[in-house]
């Protein structure tokens, strides 16, 4: 599978994670020790049962969450997608001012590291805005 496939089936793992709360299709394309290092103030998540974690507990706090991931280049072990969320807090983000009631637009790029076949590490970064 090219990175390009591996991509559009990690998107599809992700949305299904992310809306459906199935994780079946992402636990079999991430390394149990996958590591995503986020932007600033947010701190790493490490694992994928953290990675899980991270997913349920965002899944809480929004609603009408919707995500468009796009696929940009990809050779080798790594890939990029750009990927854009909108939807509304229903509770308090920490760390956070108080966002709860508010709209959310999160613009962000992804850099994929893969080795044998799975996701071990990934770089975010980009943007959140609140209206």
């Amino acid at each position: 599978m090219n990175t390009k496939e591996f991509a559009e089936k990690f998107i599809k793992a992700e949305d299904e994670a992310w809306l459906n709360g199935n994780f079946a299709g992402l636990e079999k394309m991430e390394d149990p020790k996958v590591v995503y290092h986020m932007p600033p103030p947010m701190p790493d998540v490490a694992g994928f049962e953290a990675h899980r974690q991270y997913i349920l507990g965002n899944r809480q706090l929004t609603t009408s969450l919707r995500q468009e991931w796009h696929y940009l280049t990809g050779e080798g072990n790594l890939f990029a997608l750009s990927y854009k969320a909108t939807g509304q807090f229903a509770g308090q983000v920490p760390g956070l001012p108080p966002t709860t009631g508010k709209n959310f637009i999160n613009d962000f790029l992804f850099l994929f590291q893969l080795n044998k076949g799975k996701v071990t590490e990934v770089w975010t970064n980009g943007s959140m805005i609140f209206n």
